[in-house]
């Protein structure tokens, strides 16, 4: 299993969810890997890749399959992709493990420049998910027919995220979080930034001189991601281009 790994240049996405109906992932995230491919970045998953908890074999089966075909590309060509498990790609954990250039593991040390680097999906750090794990998983299960009736069930989620963060007194993004708290304390143990997914909101803050947290967001519905190159953290958006 690997987990510390040096990277001058690469491309960190969370919350792609493949397999689920209603993600855009499945129609942007080609063009995308492309770009990774022409441009010679590596490829790191954030978690949640794959919708493994609300969507149906053959849902995922299909989506997969363009994706895995761009993938090997990648690793045709000596880059390597990452793949960091998160909360509804649970099941990889059984799987930490490497296939060619494709490494499956919990979470990545990445030295790039002179900076430490640390990319984690970030479940681990929500209360819920910690304080009641078999409620969250049977919660998360059930809102998969919901995806049938509103698409993005994760909008709901992230509102209900906000109202708890106005009811503790955070009413900006900006304010801390309990993800904010977490980064720092990763932060403490000597990495010069944090990169999450999991909340599906993408953020870029300081923490500190010198430190800073990402977050890579999703792409239901956003197309973020966050760009490392020689050390430098940067979150971007993407845009698929025209077809002339």
């Amino acid at each position: 299993m690997i987990v510390d790994v040096r990277l001058e240049r690469a491309l960190v996405v969370s919350d792609l969810h493949i397999g689920n109906p209603f993600s855009e992932a499945s129609e942007s995230l080609g063009s995308f890997l492309e770009y990774a491919e022409r441009e010679r970045y590596h490829v790191i998953i954030n978690g949640d890749g794959l919708e493994i908890l609300q969507t149906s074999f053959a849902n995922l089966a299909n989506d997969t399959v363009r994706i895995l075909n761009r993938i090997q590309r990648l690793l045709a060509r000596g880059q390597h992709v990452y793949y960091v498990v998160g909360n509804h790609d649970i099941v990889l954990e059984h799987y930490l493990e490497s296939w060619a250039e494709l490494h499956i593991s919990p979470f990545l040390n990445v030295h790039s420049g002179d900076r430490r680097i640390r990319v984690e999906h970030g479940h681990l750090y929500d209360p819920f998910f910690v304080n009641y794990p078999r409620l969250y998983d049977a919660l998360t299960r059930a809102a998969g027919p919901l995806l049938h009736i509103y698409p993005d069930v994760y909008r709901l989620w992230s509102a209900y995220e906000r109202y708890k963060d106005r009811r503790a007194g955070r009413s900006t993004q900006a304010e801390p979080s309990v993800y904010h708290g977490a980064a720092e304390m990763l932060l403490r143990r000597g990495f010069d930034a944090v990169v999450f997914g999991h909340t599906h909101r993408a953020e870029s803050i300081e923490l500190g001189p010198e430190k800073q947290y990402l977050n890579s967001g999703n792409w239901m519905h956003g197309g973020t991601y966050v760009e490392l190159d020689h050390g430098r953290a940067t979150l971007k958006k993407w845009t698929v281009p025209k077809r002339r």
